[in-house]
């Protein structure tokens, strides 16, 4: 079955995307505590705060589904000059390994090719090594490495991988 993707811009919708980010987060960051996990869903995943950001007109979020279920959310960060940022791509552990975040990279890149930018990137956790197996499968290149702080106290590296065209 092929994924489907909506555009998130009701609220109700808005609040499916901090749900599915409460399941998702524990599910993908097993190498952090359910805490730790459950406190990133939170801060970054918040209903008010994504809802904010799709009014800021900058951050474009979409619902993943399979049929009629959704299965994980994704976000295009519209903000930098000629590149378009595959941002908070979640999947529940059910729907990973059928070729839906391929699917979703193809259609970012799409999004961004029909909007004049020359390049696609996604920034994740530097041991994500998920992450990263995606990122080489959908033919990104490792562009850097920088610490960010991301919790009070917790610092992760995150890794940016990007696509070029033109």
């Amino acid at each position: 079955m092929n994924p489907t993707f909506k555009q998130v811009t009701k609220s109700r919708y808005v609040s499916l995307v901090s749900e599915l980010a409460q399941e998702i987060f524990v599910q993908h960051y097993t190498k952090l505590t359910p805490k730790v996990a459950a406190a990133l869903a939170e801060k970054y995943q918040s209903d008010i705060l994504t809802d904010d950001e799709i009014h800021s007109g900058v951050i474009n979020y979409f619902l993943v589904y399979l049929g009629s279920e959704p299965v994980g959310y994704f976000a295009l960060d519209l903000g930098p000059a000629g590149a378009m940022c595959l941002s908070r791509i979640f999947l529940k552990e059910e729907a990973r390994g059928q070729g839906i975040g391929r699917s979703i990279a193809a259609y970012a890149q799409k999004l961004a090719e029909g909007d004049g930018r020359s390049r696609l990137y996604i920034k994740f956790w530097a041991k994500d090594l998920k992450a990263e197996g995606f990122c080489k499968k959908c033919r990104f290149r490792k562009a850097e490495v920088v610490p960010m702080e991301v919790l009070d106290g917790v610092t992760l590296d995150i890794a940016t991988y990007e696509k070029l065209w033109r």
